[in-house]
């Protein structure tokens, strides 16, 4: 997905606005309000110009891109996300209940190599040919395939030489067939998770677009109906085109520890930003703090510090125009 949609800010064409009966030139005012990437960052922005269509899509005379319409492509995204969300942690379970099965069977076949080694013996020979072990051995074998096709393969075995079953240790041709079938099962539990899954990331995935669609959309309906520094721009979360074109600094920054030695860091949007910079310092080692990835959403993990170093943080707004100042420098004490 492109960073954003260059040509729709920069190229300086003409747009058609709908039904508005005239063209407007298109070049800062679509350049200061570039539509984010990140979903955090676009949730932000369109809920800010969903409350800037409450306040004021009537008197500024908005016809087709309203809160209605706003609020519906939020909730959208929301319900997508959440659902997709879902969908993962159902793919989750369903591997879960393939691993608990592969490892039943894998117990099974251990316990059948053993009461096959005393009639058949120890070491692989044509005796063992009819048991379905593979590779000419005796072993396990280590691949699932080969696990479920084996476990198929002793039970016709335990059918045909039923002398050969030991019930007390559950070496039978039932269980053989029941371990076969919880692998089977527990396969098609996963392709059609990871199906549904796909299906709810492609949903997620539309709806993302919709909502960037909408925003876009929004932007230039006010292009053509407000003047460049008519300040309820900035209701709706935007830069007035007679802004300067560098973004407004963060304004806030919270960080937290997830996993062991990465800190997250947290900030709201800024205004003009389409990407942020963290700086880290570590209090006592290092001299000048240390530049990382930029990132486009609203929060990042920034991982590899120790217990017990302080470690300082700020984050850096930037668009194509250049840099804000640095937001504030929050510290934590890596536990």
């Amino acid at each position: 997905m492109p960073y954003y949609e260059a040509a729709y800010f920069d190229s300086g064409a003409v747009y058609d606005a709908p039904n508005a009966g005239n063209t407007v030139t298109k070049g800062k005012r679509m350049a200061g309000n570039p539509v984010p990437e990140g979903q955090e960052e676009l949730l932000a922005l369109a809920e800010d110009m969903a409350d800037g269509c409450h306040n004021h899509e009537a008197a500024i005379g908005l016809e087709h891109n309203k809160e209605a319409d706003m609020r519906a492509a939020i909730t959208a995204l929301r319900n997508a996300e959440a659902a997709f969300g879902t969908a993962k942690g159902n793919r989750q379970a369903a591997f879960d209940a393939l691993e608990a099965a592969d490892r039943a069977a894998t117990e099974f076949l251990t316990a059948a190599r053993g009461v096959l080694a005393q009639f058949l013996g120890n070491r692989w020979s044509t005796a063992w040919e009819p048991t379905g072990f593979p590779d000419m051995s005796t072993a396990v074998p280590k691949t699932q395939d080969k696990r479920m096709n084996l476990c198929a393969s002793l039970k016709i075995y335990f059918t045909n030489v039923p002398a050969h079953e030991v019930a007390a240790f559950g070496v039978t041709a039932a269980n053989a067939e029941a371990k076969f079938q919880g692998i089977s099962n527990g396969r098609d539990g996963v392709d059609m998770k990871e199906e549904l899954q796909t299906q709810a990331r492609q949903a997620r995935d539309t709806a993302f677009k919709n909502l960037r669609k909408r925003a876009r959309d929004l932007i230039y309906e006010l292009d053509t109906l407000l003047a460049d520094d008519d300040a309820r721009w900035h209701a709706f979360g935007l830069s007035m085109p007679s802004d300067p074109d560098t973004p407004e600094p963060v304004v806030s920054l919270a960080l937290a520890m997830g996993a062991a030695g990465t800190i997250v860091a947290t900030w709201p949007r800024a205004v003009r930003a389409t990407r942020y910079r963290p700086f880290t310092q570590i209090v006592g080692v290092n001299e000048e703090p240390v530049a990382h990835d930029a990132v486009h959403d609203l929060t990042v993990n920034l991982p590899g510090f120790t217990s017990g170093q302080t470690v300082k943080v700020y984050i850096i707004a930037a668009n194509d125009a250049g840099e804000a100042q640095a937001g504030p420098t929050e510290q934590i004490l890596v536990p």
